[in-house]
C-alpha cells in the first residue's frame, strides 16, 4: 500500500522490454473533519499499448531500446518501398535440330552385318580410331581415323576441332572441321572424298556434304544450313529456337530446296517443354509433323514415345523406347506400330 493509499502492480517483462502498468483502485477515503467533504476519487483507465511491444507496454520515458538518454524518443525504420529487382535471362536452348533429342537418345544403336571398333586417347585432345567392317549397308573394309584438337585453356578444350577417318585401299575419307572464331559463332563443315580408283570415279573431287553456321546468344540460337551443295540441286535450312524461359522454348525453320527446274520452300514451327524428369516436344509443317515425349521413371528406368506422321508419305508411326541401366550393363529397345521389335545389350 503506497503513501496515498493507491496500489501498484509491476508488469510482466516481455521481449526484453521492461514494462510498468500502473492500475488505479478506488482511493480509501482518510479521516477528514466535518467541516470538509471528501472528494471522489476518480480511477483512470491504463493507456493504450504500443505497437512496439506485444501488450503491457513501456512508458513513454522508459523506451523498449536501450539508450543512454532515457527522454530521447523512439525512431521507427522507415516503411517498405518498392525497388528495382534483377531479371535473368533464361538458358539457351540449344539447337533446334536436338529438340526431339532427349527421346531419340534412348533408341538402340543399329547396325547390320560385322563391326569391330578400336579407339585409343593419347591425350585429352587427341585420339585415335581404327575400325572393320562387312556389311552389305555401310562401305566394306577398314579404316582408320583421329580426331585432334587444340590444347586446353583454363580446362576447356579450343578450337579449331578436326576428326577424319580414311580407307587405306581406296583413299575414300571423311573430313570433318569445327571453329569458333568467338565464343558465340560456331562454323562446321564436313567433306567427303570420293575413292580413287577407276574410270568413272577418278574425276570426282572433294563434296561438301553440310556446313552450318550457328550463333548462340543467351536465351536463343539461331543456325544456317546447307546440304550438298551444287549447280543443279542445293538444300538450305535457317532456323531460330528461343527460349521464353527455363522450361519452355520455341522457334521455327524455314527450308528452301531446289532440284533442276524445280524448287520447294516450307515453314515448320516448333515448340518444348522441360522438365527434371519429363519433356514434351512437337515440330511441325504443312507436310508433316513429329510429337515426343520422355519421362525419367526412375533413377534406372527411362520411357519415351514419338509420333511421325508424313502427308507426302500418308504414312504414320508411333513408336515407344525405353532404356534400362545397371550398374554393369544398359539395356535399350523399341517396339512400333509396323511390328519392329528389338533391343541392344551393352557391357
Amino acid at each position: 500500500v503506497t503513501r496515498n493509499g493507491a496500489h501498484r502492480k509491476t508488469g510482466i517483462i516481455a521481449n526484453r522490454c521492461r514494462t510498468r502498468q500502473k492500475v488505479t483502485q478506488p482511493m480509501v477515503a482518510p479521516h477528514h473533519p466535518s467541516n470538509h467533504r471528501p472528494k471522489a476519487s476518480v480511477s483512470k483507465m491504463p493507456k493504450k499499448p504500443s505497437s512496439s511491444c506485444r501488450e503491457d507496454s513501456p512508458p513513454v520515458d522508459e523506451p523498449c531500446l536501450p539508450s543512454q538518454h532515457r527522454t530521447e524518443r523512439l525512431i521507427f525504420p522507415k516503411p517498405l518501398i518498392t525497388v528495382e529487382g534483377i531479371a535473368r535471362a533464361p538458358l539457351n536452348p540449344g539447337d533446334f535440330a536436338s529438340l526431339h533429342q532427349r527421346t531419340y537418345e534412348l533408341r538402340p544403336e543399329w547396325f547390320e552385318g560385322f563391326q569391330l571398333n578400336a579407339s585409343k586417347t593419347l591425350a585429352v585432345h587427341r585420339i585415335v580410331r581404327a575400325s572393320w567392317n562387312l556389311s552389305h549397308v555401310t562401305p566394306t573394309g577398314f579404316r582408320v581415323g583421329a580426331q585432334l584438337q587444340r590444347r586446353c585453356s583454363d580446362s576447356v578444350l579450343k578450337t579449331p576441332l578436326v576428326a577424319f577417318d580414311v580407307n587405306p585401299g581406296t583413299l575414300s575419307s571423311n573430313v570433318s572441321l569445327l571453329y569458333r572464331p568467338v565464343a558465340s559463332v560456331c562454323c562446321e563443315i564436313n567433306v567427303q572424298v570420293p575413292p580413287r580408283g577407276g574410270s568413272g570415279t577418278e574425276d570426282q573431287g572433294p563434296v561438301i556434304d553440310k556446313a552450318s553456321l550457328q550463333h548462340t546468344g543467351s536465351s536463343t540460337t539461331t543456325t544456317l544450313r546447307c546440304y550438298r551443295p551444287g549447280r543443279d540441286s542445293c538444300r538450305l535450312t535457317l532456323d531460330h529456337l528461343m527460349s521464353y524461359n527455363d522450361r519452355l522454348a520455341i522457334g521455327g525453320e524455314l527450308l528452301y530446296e531446289w532440284y533442276r527446274n524445280t524448287s520447294n520452300a516450307q515453314i515448320a514451327l516448333a515448340a518444348r517443354y522441360n522438365h527434371e524428369r519429363h519433356s514434351f516436344a512437337a515440330t511441325g509443317s504443312r507436310e508433316a509433323f513429329d510429337l515426343s515425349y520422355w519421362r525419367r521413371v526412375n533413377g534406372r528406368l527411362q520411357i519415351g514415345s514419338s509420333l511421325a506422321c508424313s502427308n507426302r508419305e500418308g504414312k504414320a508411326i508411333g513408336t515407344i523406347y525405353y532404356r534400362l541401366e545397371h550398374p554393369d550393363c544398359t539395356v535399350r529397345g523399341l517396339f512400333d506400330s509396323d511390328w519392329s521389335i528389338g533391343f541392344t545389350y551393352q557391357r
